[in-house]
C-alpha cells in the first residue's frame, strides 16, 4: 500500500471520529415532532470528507460515523435510517464535487441533479398544498394529539409556518446556489465550483427526503413527518455553511487544497 493511500485512510478515520463527536457530543437540538430525533452539526464533517476525499470515503465516513452517534445518544430507532441516508448523502456530495472528464460522468451528474432537484421541488410544492387545509380536515384532531398541540388554532399556525418554509426553500435554494457561484467562484474556482455547491445542496436535500421517508415508516403516516422537514433543512444548510467556512482556510493552508 502506498503512503498516499495510508495517509488517505488515516485522514478518513480521523474524519469519521469527527463526524461521531460533532454529532453525539456537540450541542444538539431535539426535533419536537420526530421520535428521538435531533439536529446537529455533524453533517459539516461529512461534507468536508466527501469534498476532500471523494464519494467512497464520504459514504463510509458519513454512514458509520453518524449511525454510531445515534446509537450512543440513545436514538437507536434512527441508527439504520441514518446509516443509509448519510451514506447516500456523502456519496452524492463526493461524486458531484469530484472532477469528471468523461461524458458519461457528466451525464450522470446531470441525471442526479435533475432527479434529486426535481423530486425536492415536486415534494415541496406537494407538501405546501397538502398542509393548506389540514387544520380543517378530519385528520386535524389526530394531528393535534400526535404533535402535542393545544388545539386546531395552533395546528393552523404551525402548518402555515411549515408551508412558508417549504415554499421559501423551493424558491430560494436554487437562487442562493447561483448567487454563491457567481460571487465566490471568482475567489476559488475549485472550492466554490458549481459541482461542489450543487453536490452539497443535492446531498443535503437527499438527507431531508431520506429522513422524511424513514419517519413515514416509523410513525405510520405521511403527514406528521412533514413538520420535521424545516429543522432538517436548518441542519443541512447550517452544516454546509460550517463546512465551507472550515474548508476555506484549510485549502489556503495546503496551497492547492490537497492534503496528500
Amino acid at each position: 500500500m502506498q503512503n498516499r493511500d495510508i495517509k488517505k485512510i488515516t485522514y478518513a478515520g480521523l474524519m469519521m471520529a469527527l463526524v461521531f463527536v460533532a454529532t453525539a457530543f456537540l450541542p444538539r437540538i431535539p426535533i419536537p415532532f420526530a421520535q428521538q430525533s435531533y439536529i446537529h452539526v455533524g453533517d459539516s464533517m461529512i461534507f468536508i470528507t466527501a469534498i476532500l476525499f471523494g464519494w467512497k470515503y464520504g459514504a463510509v465516513v458519513g454512514g458509520i460515523g453518524s449511525s454510531l452517534a445515534d446509537i450512543v445518544v440513545g436514538a437507536t430507532v434512527w441508527a439504520i435510517p441514518t446509516l443509509i441516508t448519510k451514506a447516500v448523502m456523502g456519496a452524492i456530495v463526493g461524486f458531484m464535487a469530484g472532477e469528471t472528464k468523461d461524458k458519461k460522468g457528466k451525464y450522470a451528474k446531470n441525471i442526479f441533479s435533475l432527479c434529486i432537484g426535481g423530486s425536492w421541488i415536486v415534494l415541496g410544492v406537494y407538501f405546501h398544498q397538502l398542509l393548506g387545509n389540514i387544520s380543517d380536515s378530519a385528520f386535524a384532531a389526530f394531528l393535534v394529539k400526535e404533535l402535542k398541540l393545544k388545539g386546531p388554532d395552533e395546528l393552523h399556525r404551525l402548518a402555515d409556518t411549515v408551508r412558508n418554509v417549504l415554499l421559501s426553500a423551493v424558491i430560494l435554494i436554487p437562487i442562493i446556489i447561483m448567487v454563491l457561484f457567481i460571487f465566490l467562484n471568482k475567489k476559488d474556482k475549485t472550492l466554490f465550483s458549481i459541482n461542489s455547491l450543487m453536490g452539497t445542496t443535492l446531498g443535503g436535500l437527499c438527507m431531508v427526503i431520506g429522513y422524511y421517508i424513514a419517519e413515514i415508516l416509523i410513525v405510520g403516516n405521511i403527514i406528521v413527518p412533514i413538520f420535521s422537514i424545516p429543522l432538517n433543512l436548518v441542519q443541512f444548510i447550517g452544516s454546509a455553511v460550517i463546512a465551507f467556512i472550515i474548508l476555506i482556510p484549510l485549502k489556503n493552508r495546503t496551497g492547492d487544497g490537497s492534503l496528500f
